[in-house]
């Protein structure tokens, strides 16, 4: 038992240490971000995917004070109920996605196009064909998120 309570309380400081990244410039290059290999990453709960395929992929780049990740999805309508965990920005660079709000107002988003969505955010996301982006989001919520 006290080798136990010392293992929680080492873990417990290693998480609470603040995100050192890699002091190497990361490239993001847009094309090679198109063409890079991603991985698969489990499925959507159930009742997530109110349509299409429940697939996608994913790859961070980097994780710092911020993360940087390429997504994935295979076509799908996801629905996001709960309210979005942290502030993200996002950088399409194939397909398009469709955000609708609770109030029902649309915005569509294609390659080149980027956004924000706002913590708290609720709505649907509509990937009508293959949709990979590049986020950006803090480390800290992400985690917290389980992401």
């Amino acid at each position: 038992m006290k080798y136990l309570n010392i293992l929680i309380v080492v873990v417990m400081g290693l998480l609470a240490m603040q995100v050192k990244a890699d002091p190497a410039v990361v490239p993001l290059h847009l094309e090679k971000m198109k063409a890079m290999e991603l991985e698969s990453i489990p499925p959507w709960p159930d009742g997530v995917v109110l349509k299409g395929t429940n697939q996608h992929w994913q790859k961070e780049l980097h994780r710092g004070e911020v993360a940087v990740t390429l997504y994935e999805s295979a076509a799908a309508v996801i629905d996001v109920s709960e309210p979005f965990p942290y502030d993200e920005f996002v950088l399409v660079l194939e397909g398009e996605v469709t955000l609708t709000d609770l109030e029902g107002t649309a915005q569509t988003y294609r390659e080149g196009d980027s956004f924000t969505v706002p913590k708290g955010w609720r709505g649907t996301w509509d990937m009508p064909v293959k949709y990979r982006e590049m986020i950006v989001v803090e480390t800290k919520a992400w985690v917290a998120s389980g992401e």
